[in-house]
């Protein structure tokens, strides 16, 4: 009998056993703070995938036309906004969507426990690859959990329409291990220049290639992924670098089809227009983008809660605290490059951060954009947890102080992460009870919604864009048309005594005490989608369709009263006001 067999069964056993205890360990985690996401039903864009996916078929076309967002002139009007549909290219991950929602029968719970399952699993994969680098299982798994309660992670994870983060992110990390596999790379934080002379593991190639396609498919930003290995490479010598050159000319290949198939479905480059993409042709690009790498440092590592369109304009009013904090985090970060920069992580951690992160500086910023990056903000923990415990020479015995401290650290920072992701998750709900509030108060009106109405809603609070899909979704109801008269000032409601004047049968003032219309970020909003062409200017009337809209008042912070003439008087049948207030969500007005 093979002794050496006999004794590594038992040893095999317990890593797997170990694995098993770690992945219920991480699912416990994501189950206490992300288990609130199963209640929440749909929320913004879920209304607009959920109805494009349960209306189309199953062929590459159907699910690429299944895959846009009519953002403004399709699920709601906006005569102050430009009409504007977002469209892209994720077949894979939009059949894997509507496969979850034809299994469970169309039940948001089930795409709910989907993204959870796809996080835990980005957790357990992200946790073998820390250990395929050399991180102990302890350093490897409290990394992991980390990830896994990032607080920047909570709207990726709680949002069903990050999903395609979630899978574009596992697909690539198991295609990072397959890599590994195959290029054979050193296992351990030692000095990767060395000769492998040892024949490559084809089958690992294969897998790696497959997922890469697959991730392709998914979201945009896997096109990095050749890119990041390609990083490591010099690192090793290796005398059958044909096999390598075959898997980058098949990765090659595989992009330029992906872009084919992405030109012809999209008919062309498909990019969305500002304030979503900032094109590089724009004055203010190389900025823009310094800006957002900044902004998204702070949000991986100080845990800055990375907010659309007011976020940035925050900090930029801030510059000493914002590039200061944000060059404090390169030096820590370029020092620990430097004394890892011959091993396989310490070049993979700066490649994953930056090349994960470049293809979405230009768009506008947002939550998700944080997660695939992450994995170089996991590996980065990892060397710095290994410097803090006195890890990272192991020739040299580390002070017994060393591993208290690093312990002190992960205990800190578990708290600190825990409650920060608490508190997240806690104003999502706020976010999406307010979307609930706003049509349920449409949805049981005195006088119902009925097919083909128009409705007219002022003071309508930003998250509530989608409010036309809900209402429909709510009351069976079809082909509503739902033009919003103001945006409440604040995204998530008044928070000023508001008024609302009937001056005639065809005629209504909308007026805000306090705060202004068309304000802030707002304002911002508005300047970048127009390229600075806004139509809104004090006693500048503005025709849009079936009305015409005068401001009447207003000072340099924005508009506080707006005169709205109809050309038909509000008492014909299929046409509705909604009013919102400090008091109703959308209050129905009656004539």
């Amino acid at each position: 009998m093979n002794t050496a067999g006999r004794h590594a069964q038992p040893a095999s056993s317990r890593h797997l056993w170990w694995i098993l205890w770690a992945v219920l360990g991480l699912a416990a985690l994501i189950g206490i703070l992300h288990g609130r996401a199963v209640q929440y039903g749909l929320f913004m864009d879920d209304y607009a995938h959920y109805r494009q996916l349960r209306d189309s078929g199953w062929s590459l076309d159907d699910l690429t036309r299944a895959c846009h967002l009519e953002l403004t002139g399709g699920v709601i009007e906006l005569w102050w906004m430009p009409e504007c549909t977002l469209r892209f290219f994720r077949p894979a991950a939009f059949g894997l969507m509507k496969l979850t929602y034809t299994l469970s029968g169309w039940n948001p719970v089930a795409m709910h426990i989907a993204s959870l399952t796809w996080h835990l699993a980005a957790c357990t994969l992200l946790m073998l690859l820390l250990r395929r680098l050399g991180a102990p299982k302890t350093l490897a798994w409290v990394v992991a959990a980390l990830f896994a309660i990032h607080p920047g992670h909570v709207a990726t994870v709680q949002w069903i329409a990050s999903q395609s983060e979630l899978i574009v992110t596992t697909l690539l990390l198991a295609a990072l291990l397959c890599w590994a596999e195959f290029r054979r790379w050193p296992n351990g934080f030692v000095n990767a220049d060395l000769n492998n002379h040892r024949a490559p593991r084809w089958g690992w190639g294969v897998a790696c290639a497959v997922l890469f396609a697959f991730a392709l498919g998914c979201r945009e930003n896997a096109i990095m992924f050749p890119f990041v290995i390609l990083t490591v490479e010099p690192l090793i010598r290796w005398q059958r670098s044909r096999a390598t050159l075959t898997l980058f000319a098949i990765f090659g290949v595989t992009i330029g089809i992906y872009l084919a198939l992405r030109s012809h479905y999209l008919g062309g480059a498909a990019l969305p227009p500002r304030p979503y993409v900032v094109p590089p042709t724009d004055p203010d690009f190389f900025r823009y983008i310094l800006d957002k790498f900044c902004y998204y440092l702070l949000g991986e590592f100080l845990l800055v809660p990375c907010v659309p369109i007011g976020g940035l304009a925050y900090f930029r009013e801030r510059p000493l605290v914002f590039y200061g904090l944000a060059l404090l985090i390169a030096i820590i970060l370029t020092v620990l490059f430097i004394r890892n920069r011959r091993t396989v992580a310490g070049v993979l951690a700066p490649a994953c951060l930056l090349g994960f992160m470049l293809p979405v500086l230009p768009a506008f910023e947002s939550p998700h954009h944080l997660y695939l990056p992450g994995l170089g903000w996991a590996i980065f923990s990892t060397l710095l947890l290994r410097e803090i415990a006195g890890l990272a020479r192991p020739n040299r015995p580390a002070a017994r102080w060393r591993p208290a401290l690093a312990w002190c650290v992960v205990v800190v920072s578990g708290l600190i992460f825990g409650t920060t992701s608490h508190f997240c998750g806690i104003a999502l709900d706020t976010a999406q009870a307010v979307e609930d509030r706003v049509v349920d108060e449409i949805a049981t009106a005195p006088r119902p919604v009925t097919d083909g109405d128009t409705l007219y809603i002022a003071n309508l609070p930003m998250i509530a864009h989608y409010v036309r899909l809900a209402v429909e979704e709510r009351t069976g109801t079809r082909d509503l048309r739902v033009v919003a008269l103001t945006w409440s000032p604040r995204l998530l409601g008044m928070a000023t005594p508001s008024e609302l004047t009937r001056i005639d049968e065809r005629t209504i003032d909308v007026h805000v005490t306090r705060d202004r219309y068309f304000s802030g970020p707002l304002r911002l909003l508005i300047e970048q989608a127009t390229d600075g062409k806004s139509r809104i200017a004090v006693h500048k009337p503005v025709r849009y369709k079936s009305f015409t809209v005068e401001p009447l008042d207003g000072d340099a912070d924005g508009i506080s009263t707006l005169r709205f003439t109809f050309d038909h008087p509000f008492a014909q049948t299929g046409i509705q006001v909604f009013w919102g207030s400090q008091t109703r969500w959308a209050y129905q007005v009656s004539y």
